[in-house]
């Protein structure tokens, strides 16, 4: 399957940007294929990682294997678009630009998802409290995101990157919130204060990451991770 990535080379708007399809140029049909792996794999990570912590796990996963698929996929990425920039330097610059961009966003997301799983190992969260529902209900938001995220990038769908970039800033902000909510409480356990607060934290961060590849879809190369102008 092959996916439609934005040639910005300009600074106009989203609008304006272009897509083509990869289906001629095997180096790169391969590269997209493997960024489509890539957000799969990073997706089944978050979703096992996730429910370690909530104490619903239904099929158990090895996630650091998980993780050196990850880690294989993105080197033999950037491996085929260096080999195909190597053959045409002068075609598709921006397009490899933002492919070589996206999959460290992808890793990363990957790495915060191993956070969490390994917060599973030592916490042992009691349901039922603001920060327990509070973090299952935003670990969803980013669940449904990882889902979204790769059909947008498939499709190359700006306005449901857009969106995508905009429900980033939320999930941001409310974790950010939760986690100063959770400085200032005096009757929290301390180590469930700590645990909670890594918890919101990497939630933060891997919904950042998924705003950040939403922006390869919506801005010029030059703006990925910024608002759009």
């Amino acid at each position: 399957m092959a996916f439609a990535i934005p040639l910005a080379l300009s600074g106009g708007s989203m609008f304006k940007d272009l897509f083509i399809w990869w289906e001629e140029d095997i180096l790169l049909k391969g590269a997209l294929e493997g960024v489509k792996d890539m957000i799969e794999i990073t997706k089944e990570m978050f979703d096992f990682a996730t429910a370690s912590f909530f104490g619903e796990v239904e099929v158990k996963h090895d996630i650091y294997e998980m993780d050196k698929s990850v880690n294989v996929l993105e080197v033999e990425i950037r491996k085929k678009v260096y080999e195909h920039l190597s053959m045409n330097p002068k075609q598709d610059i921006t397009s490899s630009l933002v492919l070589t961009t996206i999959v460290i966003d992808i890793e990363r997301i990957g790495d915060y998802s191993k956070n969490i799983y390994e917060l599973s190992l030592i916490y042992t969260p009691e349901s039922g409290t603001r920060c327990y529902e509070e973090a299952k209900r935003l670990s969803q938001h980013v669940n449904a995101f990882l889902s979204q995220i790769g059909k947008a990038v498939e499709n190359g769908d700006v306005e449901s990157a857009r969106k995508l970039m905009e429900e980033k800033n939320w999930i941001c902000k409310k974790c950010e919130g939760i986690i100063k909510e959770i400085v200032i409480d005096e009757a929290i356990k301390v180590r469930a204060a700590v645990v909670y607060s890594l918890m919101f934290r990497y939630l933060k961060r891997a919904s950042a990451h998924i705003g950040n590849i939403a922006s390869s879809i919506v801005n010029p190369f030059y703006r990925i991770g910024f608002k759009p102008e």
